[in-house]
């Protein structure tokens, strides 16, 4: 986080950079700094999110698909990316587009949304558009990570997205993981926390993403939250991916393992007990776990590519 003086300094260069059109000569100049000052202040306010650039890429869908994983999985709403861009980074980030576009349709005033965080659903965020105001409450359905990525500080994205959306924030106030499975129950079983889950419980839209546990570039992993030879060992017997930090099999069931118990937030029957769950995935090595992620009932709308999908509905036979 940064302090006020060093936001305010932020957000005048910005302003100085992207809405007065200034160079950064004349910028450095005009505040008496250096040239590579401010490049590295124009750096550190998009970090930071002082600044967000959104570009509004023209989206074209996949009907045809989209038929086939509703009929294939019983969906109320599947959007599939059409042609999608062969960089992985931009790929996300036109289908996290293609999500934000179909969420700003259903959030209305007064309604809930709630967040399970992640890579994918971290660019959902950034792609929700800055003018779109609507009073919702969105809360936060996992806990916190002491020494999170930037996407998956839940509490701050929440506030941020609260924020943005200029609704209001509910925080849970608890780690993710706790040391033990009696000691997440007990957790739970806090006030402030068991308050929170409740009103997640009955959000009238949750976002998620899906993870396929890779023992090197899961979400598990990178958050710090399970070592890779943890989740070598879960996918050999029978783990397949993860939704909401929630582990399943190949069939859509909460894998049994000690790291299920010690999550705390929202879980998979919870999911599937909400008016609707919007679940944004892609990638073909994600497949099985996206199949498996359908297989559980907890998923209303998927969002993803047209890659994926066709591997989706491969692996589904």
């Amino acid at each position: 986080m940064i302090d006020s003086a060093q936001h305010e300094l932020l957000a005048k260069v910005a302003s100085m950079y992207y809405e007065r059109e200034m160079t950064q000569n004349e910028i450095a100049t005009a505040l008496e700094l250096s040239r590579v000052k401010i490049y590295r202040l124009l750096k550190q306010a998009r970090e930071t999110q002082v600044v967000r650039i959104l570009i509004d890429w023209h989206i074209k869908r996949a009907p045809a698909i989209e038929a086939q994983l509703i009929e294939g999985f019983g969906l109320d709403e599947a959007l599939v990316l059409a042609s999608g861009a062969t960089d992985s980074a931009l790929l996300l980030r036109q289908i996290a587009q293609l999500a934000a576009r179909y969420l700003e349709e259903l959030l209305v005033d007064r309604s809930s949304l709630s967040i399970c965080f992640g890579s994918t659903t971290y660019e959902v965020i950034n792609a929700i558009r800055m003018d779109f105001q609507v009073n919702v409450k969105v809360m936060q359905a996992t806990g916190s990570l002491s020494h999170a990525l930037k996407e998956f500080d839940s509490s701050a994205l929440t506030r941020q997205l609260a924020q943005k959306l200029g609704g209001e924030a509910l925080y849970l106030s608890c780690p993710l993981l706790a040391n033990d499975a009696r000691a997440a129950a007990i957790i739970r079983e806090q006030a402030v926390v068991a308050r929170t889950l409740e009103q997640v419980r009955r959000a009238d839209i949750a976002l998620v993403g899906i993870g396929d546990l890779h023992p090197q570039t899961s979400g598990f992993v990178r958050a710090g939250v399970a070592e890779s030879a943890q989740l070598r060992a879960y996918r050999e017997a029978g783990a397949i991916g993860d939704m909401a930090w929630q582990i399943f099999d190949g069939a859509g069931r909460l894998f049994p393992c000690e790291l299920n118990q010690r999550i705390i937030g929202v879980t998979l029957d919870e999911l599937s007990a909400l008016p609707q769950t919007i679940a944004v995935a892609a990638g073909s090595r994600k497949a099985a776990a996206i199949v498996g992620a359908l297989r559980s009932g907890a998923i209303d709308v998927l969002c993803t590519d047209e890659e994926t999908a066709e591997h989706i509905l491969r692996e589904s036979v």
